[in-house]
């Protein structure tokens, strides 16, 4: 490299620092990319860059330059925790603990990278292999709040609750608004039957957000202590299904652990006589990775699914079953289409919805006339709408019906069936196929 070469790399670079510290990102990235035309190999230059991106959530970017960064200098544990955490949230997590190992070789004392590989265990549901994670990382760092807040978590899906409250305690010592540690004190305080307590953390949890991202909500419903939501949180929603995308399709069908929903929305086609001429025009909401899009595709001369989990979808890509398939939320995408619809089916998407006055209004509105909403349920003995243990939402008969007739929806068939099984005990749940009777407008 010649000397002005150098010269005019280090020139930028400082530019791209200090735009870097001010927050001008656009500005830092084009200063960092002119320092590596006159030296590619500038080790600061390309490792700082990839975490800019990864800051702007580009992380394919991001590993573009930290890998380069790695090349240039394979022994630095910084560059390697920085992979990791790309690696992480690609979902590459074999890669992810590569990285996080390496790091810790290097670095033996770094409580950040066993804060990180804890993450990926819990995340795997490898929860004993997490919690020594976390417990090495709070002997690096005793204040670490957040490893104190995931140990917590960890101790909790252990079943280990009064070892989970000392945790989440320990988090609002150091630091008294933590969000996250009020609402794993209130679900550990409901393990243990304390009622009234876990209602205080809940509400001491929205005093600090009262957003929808959470299922505190749902529990202080749950307790009647609190309205009953709309609907489940997107949030948690997407957070659950990228864990399930996977194994979805064989989780389903575990013994004892029997989802129904597909195999009921397919008997109530076939009661209603639907020919299987593929002459419908279909739509499948929340058809996840696509289990009932083959038997569908006999019905449809048009094939639509829509999903809100971009990991449910890539698998139902898999299978090639669907004309479309679109990420986006089933009532906001019902609302924006402008087509009409011979059949709208739904397996095991409304448990996810206490109101469903706007799913049956947006249905309704592309039905065409005769056009049928076939989907289930679960069952509703004493409430018109009730939050269940696991946090769905159940539906009784006289709910159900008096929201259809609202959307001028009427009950073709509608029946009481298991939706599924949990641990082998049969859930109480309605499959319904609902016929639009307005008028051709």
């Amino acid at each position: 490299m010649s000397s002005n070469d150098f010269e005019q790399c280090q020139k930028y670079f400082k530019k791209a620092l200090n735009k870097q510290k001010e927050r001008d990102f656009p500005a830092a990235e084009s200063f960092y990319k002119r320092a590596l035309r006159y030296n590619p190999m500038h080790l600061d230059a390309n490792y700082l860059l990839g975490t800019l991106y990864a800051e702007q959530g580009e992380l394919g970017k991001a590993l573009k330059f930290l890998r380069q960064a790695e090349e240039i200098n394979p022994r630095s544990h910084m560059i390697q925790n920085n992979l990791g955490n790309i690696y992480q949230l690609t979902r590459q997590f074999d890669k992810a603990i590569a990285c996080y190992q390496r790091a810790l070789s290097l670095e033996p004392g770094m409580p950040e990278v066993q804060n990180n590989l804890g993450n990926i265990y819990k995340r795997q549901e490898q929860y004993e292999e997490a919690e020594r994670c976390y417990r090495r990382a709070l002997l690096l760092r005793p204040d670490f709040v957040e490893s104190y807040c995931n140990l917590g978590g960890v101790l909790q899906s252990l079943k280990r609750y009064p070892e989970a409250i000392e945790n989440f305690r320990r988090v609002l010592e150091l630091s008294p608004n933590y969000k996250a540690a009020y609402e794993g004190l209130g679900v550990s305080y409901l393990e243990l039957g304390e009622r009234e307590q876990a209602i205080e953390c809940f509400n001491r949890f929205l005093e600090l957000d009262a957003g929808d991202n959470s299922e505190v909500k749902l529990r202080l419903a749950q307790l009647n202590a609190g309205a009953i939501p709309e609907r489940y949180p997107a949030a948690m929603m997407l957070a659950t299904y990228e864990k399930k995308a996977q194994n979805w399709d064989s989780d389903i069908q575990r013994p004892g652990m029997e989802f129904l929903g597909p195999k009921h929305v397919r008997e109530m086609l076939e009661k209603l006589g639907l020919p299987q001429d593929r002459q419908l025009d279909v739509l499948d909401i929340g058809c996840g990775t696509g289990v009932c899009g083959e038997y569908l595709r006999a019905y449809a001369r048009h094939l639509e699914g829509v999903d809100l989990s971009p990991h449910m979808l890539e698998q139902a890509r898999k299978k090639d079953y669907y004309d479309t398939l679109e990420c986006a939320d089933a009532v906001g995408y019902m609302q924006n289409c402008n087509r009409t619809l011979d059949l709208i089916v739904a397996s095991g998407v409304l448990i996810l919805f206490s109101d469903l006055a706007a799913v049956f209004a947006a249905a309704a509105r592309l039905l065409k006339p005769g056009g049928l909403f076939v989907f289930t349920l679960y069952r509703s003995e004493s409430a018109a709408v009730a939050v269940r243990y696991n946090l769905h939402f159940a539906h009784s008969e006289a709910y159900i019906r008096e929201a259809a007739q609202a959307a001028h929806l009427q009950p073709a068939l509608l029946e009481q069936q298991v939706h599924e099984y949990e641990f082998g005990v049969p859930q109480p749940g309605w499959v319904v196929a609902l016929r639009n009777t307005a008028q051709d407008r």
